[in-house]
């Protein structure tokens, strides 16, 4: 009689198949939800505008499946003591880190997503057991990395008229961290089909065909890198563990797939123009890697540094998450979430032990699952090989990608570690663990759950009053941040939006400066100074954008808004030298090494139009201007058609890193004005070619302002 999957399991299983799907966002404060959405819903889905629900979802549930085997009072499985301790003391420490965050809002939700991956490994060890187990969970989580490389595929089709070098993400905050997920998926499935029979290997490595589809489609270098690496990985194991009469079929099924693959990704690479007549090739950031390899590594190079100095100036961290508020401390990049690389990410917000405590509970792992590998059944040796490599695939890509920080990446590392060590021998043991440590382990994972909880709907929440404040929609915005202040006093962001739903100039100020309080982040004292500029406090306003500046030396909109106050308030030597300042940001790696090349700064731009209207000499004034056209006319070339391809998105108008349509006109309605005071300056100066040629600028910011007419 076939023994009755229990309900622990089939819960992991669920989390398993659900977090490649619904566990690829991050917290971002931009993100509105519109009007009416179903909360819930959207949090099921994975949409943007509720990740810490979508995460607070799977931690109930690993959650559950955890106290329920807990309840049991049965004996269970436990991993080794020397991994257990390390990771356990890591926890702790990031644990710890929320207590001394200078953003403990954004802090928290972070610190019990880490706790969660440590709820998910000790809930495999202790539920799957060794033999059905391990199948089941990593047979759902190919499962939903077959769904996603699908969406990935079906998002590609929907998208290639429009641009044929689109990059695919579906579910996911970008491609780069897709694509990380996507490998685990793969190797999973192909471990799946070499131990399948013929009809069921087809069915499995058909799914895998689709995955390595997607992960091309992504145009991800770090994956593919990780890819090839973790590949040959396999390879070497599988000649260690599989014994020779195995080995060729194993071998001819992991060629097999990896072959398609490169077939598909070869006939991919050949599309026609889209529909507006673009051409290029969905595989052209990892044919042409010359082409973006340096901006990107260049950029990544700039973000170590920068946590290299972090870590110099702090080394007891800025707190889980606290990277992206601290990042441009250095005054080498601007502001980024993420550091770019896991390993540094812990370092720079947590402390280099728990870098190192991370290292060592991994080697410990290695250590484990290498240990007598070939005396075990091939087909159990094959399904350990393909987590090995799935989890070295991740290893590796955190070289480049702060991959933990993905909650669905996260829970299915640490998920795997798991499954890695059920699949050993001598790395986990059965123990009957007295009643106190059940009832305190009861108590703290239901804890983390609720917390998560309440976290995300707390999120929610904001993004609801965000999506109010798009429609001008006041009152309903200000009923929501209402109930938020009472319900979470301690939350930044709530009192941020607070500001902007309602015309009190008093409360204005109460709520900017309780936002700096609970957050002092550059954006939240830039919006406190706009608030004290209104009522005219310019002095304090100037204060509030000093203190800025220290945790942001170069922050362009911090500058920019500097020389407007010091304008306003009658300081115009002050303003105008925070505008030279400005100009002199564009000598730094801060403005000429970017996140997006394709996303260019103009505050500079305008910073030059302003100072070559405060000077009387028409040379000086075509010093500071003819800079300023140029940058612009990169804007129109670069940007201005990226606005307009997320305007016209199949799934409704977006903004482009924060660009609107609305703000590219105004920002080309200056542009078109700087190009006809340079042709009026080259005139007067008798310059008549360069006169002719700023006159025909003049005319693309024209065209470009036409092109953004639409409906």
């Amino acid at each position: 009689m076939t023994k009755k999957i229990d309900l622990p399991l089939i819960l992991l299983a669920i989390v398993a198949f659900l977090a490649p799907l619904i566990g690829g966002q991050i917290s971002t404060d931009g993100l509105g939800l519109t009007p009416g959405a179903n909360l819930i819903l959207t949090a099921l889905t994975g949409g943007p505008e509720t990740p810490t629900l979508s995460h607070a979802f799977l931690t109930s549930l690993c959650a559950i499946a955890l106290i329920v085997m807990l309840l049991q009072r049965k004996i269970m499985q436990v991993p080794n003591s020397l991994m257990s301790g390390q990771l356990l003391i890591l926890f702790a420490i990031i644990c710890s880190s929320v207590g001394y965050s200078e953003f403990r809002g954004a802090s928290l939700p972070a610190g019990i997503e880490w706790l969660t991956y440590g709820c998910a490994f000790y809930a495999v060890v202790a539920i799957a057991g060794r033999q059905r187990g391990p199948v089941v969970l990593l047979t759902s989580l190919f499962a939903g990395c077959v769904l996603l490389g699908l969406l990935g595929i079906r998002e590609y089709g929907d998208m290639k008229a429009i641009d044929p070098t689109w990059r695919v993400f579906p579910q996911w905050v970008g491609p780069n961290a897709m694509a990380a997920v996507l490998v685990i998926g793969l190797f999973v499935g192909i471990g799946l089909a070499i131990n399948s029979e013929r009809l069921a290997a087809l069915g499995i490595s058909i799914g895998c065909i689709a995955i390595g589809t997607s992960l091309f489609l992504t145009q991800s270098k770090g994956a593919i890198l990780a890819l090839v690496v973790s590949v040959l990985i396999f390879l070497i194991l599988l000649a260690i563990w599989v014994p020779k009469k195995d080995i060729r079929r194993s071998m001819g099924t992991l060629l097999g797939i990896i072959g398609c693959v490169a077939l598909m990704a070869a006939a991919i690479s050949f599309q026609p123009k889209g529909s507006a007549g673009q051409t290029g090739s969905p595989l052209g950031r990892i044919t042409n890697v010359s082409a973006s390899a340096d901006q990107s590594m260049g950029f990544r190079k700039l973000l170590w540094q920068s946590a290299f100095k972090l870590i110099e100036q702090n080394p007891v961290g800025t707190g889980i998450n606290g990277f992206q508020y601290e990042s441009a401390r250095p005054g080498l990049v601007t502001q980024t979430r993420l550091a770019h690389q896991t390993y540094l990410q812990l370092a720079a917000e947590v402390s280099p032990l728990a870098f190192a405590l991370f290292i060592g509970s991994i080697g410990m792992w290695w250590f484990l699952i290498l240990k007598a590998g070939s005396k075990l059944a091939p087909k159990q040796n094959v399904l350990r090989a393909s987590v090995a490599a799935s989890v070295s695939g991740v290893l590796i890509h955190s070289f480049i990608d702060s991959d933990l920080s993905y909650f669905g990446i996260g829970i299915v590392f640490f998920m795997l570690l798991g499954v890695g060590l059920l699949l050993s021998t001598d790395a986990v043991a059965p123990e009957f663990l007295p009643s106190i440590l059940r009832r305190v382990a009861v108590v703290g994972v239901a804890a983390c759950a609720v917390c998560l909880t309440f976290l995300g709907y707390v999120e929610g929440m904001r993004s609801e009053a965000r999506g109010h404040l798009a429609l001008a929609q006041y009152n309903d915005a200000q009923n929501i941040l209402q109930s938020l202040r009472s319900m979470a006093p301690w939350d930044a962001d709530t009192f941020g939006l607070s500001t902007l739903s309602t015309r009190s100039l008093d409360e204005r100020l109460t709520y900017a400066k309780e936002a700096v309080a609970l957050g002092p982040s550059t954006h939240n004292y830039r919006t406190l100074a706009r608030v004290q500029l209104d009522a005219g406090k310019p002095s304090e306003a100037k204060d509030s954008l000093q203190r800025a500046l220290q945790r942001d030396p170069n922050n362009m909109a911090a500058l920019t808004l500097l020389a407007e106050v010091s304008s306003k308030s009658g300081f115009d030597d002050e303003a105008k030298k925070a505008l030279v300042k400005l100009v002199d940001v564009e000598k730094s790696t801060y403005f000429t090494i970017r996140s997006l090349p394709e996303m260019v700064p103009t505050e500079t731009y305008h910073a030059r139009v302003l100072l070559a209207r405060m000077e009387t000499d028409p040379q000086t004034q075509i010093d500071l201007m003819q800079p300023a056209v140029l940058g612009y006319m990169e804007y129109l070339n670069k940007t201005v058609p990226n606005v307009i391809k997320f305007a016209k998105a199949p799934d409704g108008p977006m903004d482009f890193g924060g660009e609107t349509v609305e703000k590219a006109k105004a920002k080309l309605k200056e542009a078109q004005e700087a190009a006809k005071l340079l042709k009026e300056l080259y005139q007067r100066l008798g310059a008549v070619d360069r006169a002719s040629t700023a006159n025909s600028d003049e005319g693309l910011f024209g065209k470009g302002l036409d092109s953004l007419s639409f409906k």
